[in-house]
């Protein structure tokens, strides 16, 4: 069985973590106002494809660029790949214990590239730090997240249980073999098919993160539909959603239902035209003229028409959304016929104050009075007994009696009872 040449597998390595830095800043870009983190993934896969091209120009450039550069970026990268992923599903931490994991790991690998090289152990080194963090990864994602975001990121955690695998299978390798030449692109077929695994695992890794982004965008608009349905259904007024191009209910809520009286099955699939909804039907039509220069209105008063026939009037508001490609008019209607007939009532009322009000004669001013036999004279210049005046004038009305001086001298003889309560 002919060799395969590591080298030539290094540099399609690369090339494929190319490829999937494109897809992942493209879904980054689509997403990063609704998911953070899928940018610091993105930095995680140049990071690592920098790596593997460093190591691939071992022989050009110096061992502090082609060996530790290149194995610090790959460090970093898993790191960022750890934390990128944290931050999608909402768990941000502290990242004290992975710097340090990250830290320690580089001394060691200083030490065993500059103080005592040693190619294999340095291998398992770093072969131990991304075992590390495909764990964290994987127990993230499997066992960490709660029973809903499970089916999302089950994929994900499935592929780093495998990475972890091919490394921890990788180290026990390194370790069989401590005393081999310090010469990395020299190495057997072992480790160039170890690079084809991490290849189809990395291939197969970008496919379970566009993957998992898809059905957390499911899942969300899942939530919102529930949402939405949860508050149209409960919502104490009426609410229908109606094509903006024909009024063709699409959806009713309960609260339509009471104040209409048309169910799903009268309702869903015609028109309100065809219920008789508006009393005029100029007023949708004015309706649909605001719609679409303002987008909603907002609190309008019109006379509806149930299907008892019985006329309401509701006050009534409305936005266009979009329904897949097909604009919409989600309106509300709150019967406002008891309060229309309260303030009627009181408006009636009032004017009716307001007319007895004006109704009610009162006297003013300087009256012109005879001072000998008491007339007054009216505006008209007519001399009138201050009885009728009064009466014309006013209110009042009189009752006839005689006073005590008066009695005494009609009646001279006619003395009254004494005051009972006189001493």
């Amino acid at each position: 069985m002919p060799s395969l040449d590591l080298r030539s597998i290094v540099f399609a390595g690369v090339a494929v973590e190319v490829v999937c830095i494109l897809v992942l800043v493209a879904l980054w870009r689509q997403t990063r106002r609704h998911y953070p983190g899928l940018g610091i993934w993105a930095l995680n896969a140049t990071l690592q494809a920098t790596g593997l091209f460093l190591i691939l120009l071992r022989d050009v450039l110096p061992v502090w660029a082609s060996v530790s550069a290149a194995n610090v970026l790959l460090f970093g990268g898993t790191w960022l790949g750890l934390v990128g992923l944290e931050r999608f599903v909402g768990r941000r931490r502290k990242q004290i214990a992975n710097g340090s994991v990250v830290g320690g790991a580089i001394a060691i690998h200083l030490w065993l590239t500059y103080v005592q090289p040693n190619l294999a152990l340095r291998s398992a080194v770093v072969a131990a730090v991304l075992l590390f963090f495909s764990m964290r990864c994987s127990t993230l994602t499997l066992r960490e997240m709660k029973a809903d975001m499970r089916p999302v990121t089950r994929w994900v955690g499935v592929v780093f249980a495998l990475f972890a695998g091919l490394f921890a299978f990788r180290i026990a390798n390194m370790l069989g073999h401590v005393g081999r030449p310090d010469d990395y692109l020299r190495l057997g077929s072992a480790e160039a098919l170890f690079h084809l695994a991490i290849q189809m695992l990395f291939i197969l890794l970008t496919y379970a993160v566009v993957l998992m982004v898809n059905r957390r965008l499911l899942l969300d608009l899942s939530l919102q539909r529930e949402k939405f349905s949860k508050a149209f259904h409960s919502a104490p007024y009426a609410l229908l959603l109606t094509r903006l191009s024909d009024g063709r209910i699409l959806e009713i809520n309960d609260g339509f239902t009471a104040l209409a009286g048309y169910g799903d099955a009268e309702a869903l699939g015609v028109t309100t035209l065809d219920l008789s909804l508006w009393t005029q039907t100029g007023d949708r039509d004015a309706v649909v003229a605001q719609l679409a220069a303002h987008g909603r209105v907002d609190g309008l008063e019109f006379t509806f028409r149930k299907k008892t026939g019985e006329r309401l009037t509701g006050l009534f508001s409305a936005v266009v959304i979009a329904v897949g490609d097909e604009p919409c008019i989600l309106s509300s209607i709150a019967d406002i016929t008891a309060r229309k007939r309260t303030e009627e009532e009181r408006e009636r009322l009032v004017a009716e104050r307001e007319k007895a009000l004006a109704e009610i004669k009162i006297l003013g001013g300087l009256l012109p009075i005879c001072m000998s036999c008491k007339k007054i004279r009216d505006d008209k210049g007519y001399w009138n007994q201050i009885e009728g005046y009064i009466r014309t004038h006013s209110q009042a009305e009189f009752s006839h009696g005689l006073c005590p001086d008066c009695a005494l001298k009609m009646y001279p003889d006619y003395r009254p009872p004494p005051d009972s309560t006189a001493p």
